[in-house]
């Protein structure tokens, strides 16, 4: 078997399994669709083998015998024993070692603002509903208002950047999410979860820290028997997210679906 499954006992941490970073997954209503596992290999990939690896992992007998995907009425359905004919996968840059990019939300020349005073307590607005979410404050609205006075705060760039990614998952939340009235807590749980999924290391010509990890995304899945899904449903909360660390050929898999309350 090219992969064998690492339990959490025998890492030295993992943030998915932390304390506090599953209480505040579980109250944005996370957690009951997560699946995050961790798996070493043997085989030797190059970087940028995600579609490779994916197939691999996807196909390996003691990788299918803990993966799973939900279904629509939220059950839990095991991959084990169904041929995984194909994959589509892209790359997710992952380049960042800091968290200035969340620097421009703290602005107080936006109008409007997202944010308000020193404990950075996000600016309310009327309810609203957006592809599922209910929108009550400026974040929301900036992440899922394309109308928003501030959705191009951003650039397409920066958010197709791993960390901002994260941020925006925990900021959206599950279906029955309840959300937070600081930014605070989305900023160091975005954080955390970064570091569980990217290692680092440090140049030795320029002496800087760098990423070491690689991380892909998994779209979508087909299997021989036709009869499996990736997600139960569309949602922009759906993700699959393998990170690949090379330094201790390490794949960390994090895995959500969400599925409507409604």
């Amino acid at each position: 078997m090219a992969f064998h499954h690492v339990t959490p006992a025998s890492l030295q941490s993992c943030a998915l399994h932390d304390p506090f970073c599953k209480s505040q997954l579980l109250k944005w209503d996370m957690l009951k669709g997560t699946q995050f596992h961790v798996f070493r290999y043997t085989k030797y990939y190059h970087r940028m083998a995600g579609a490779e690896l994916a197939a691999d992992l996807y196909n390996d007998p003691a990788a299918q015998a803990v993966l799973q995907v939900l279904l629509k009425k939220g059950a839990w359905q095991s991959l084990e024993g169904h041929k995984i004919t194909g994959l589509e996968v892209e790359q997710v840059p992952a380049n960042l070692t800091r968290m200035d990019i969340f620097d421009k939300l703290q602005s107080s020349d936006l109008d409007p603002p997202v944010v308000r005073g020193p404990g950075l307590e996000l600016v309310k607005r009327m309810d609203d509903l957006r592809e599922g979410f209910q929108v009550s404050d400026n974040l929301r609205q900036m992440l899922l208002c394309e109308e928003s006075d501030n959705a191009e705060l951003y650039t397409p760039a920066e958010r197709s950047e791993l960390l901002w990614r994260l941020f925006e998952h925990i900021s959206l939340g599950g279906p029955c999410c309840q959300y937070e009235d600081q930014l605070g807590p989305y900023l160091s749980t975005a954080k955390q979860l970064y570091k569980e999924l990217v290692t680092v290391q440090k140049n030795s010509s320029t002496g800087k820290i760098e990423p070491a990890s690689t991380v892909f995304r998994i779209k979508s899945m087909e299997t021989e028997s036709g009869d499996v899904c990736l997600f139960p449903t569309h949602s922009r909360n759906n993700f699959c997210y393998l990170a690949m660390d090379p330094v201790r050929r390490l794949v960390r898999v994090w895995y959500h679906a969400f599925v409507p309350f409604w």
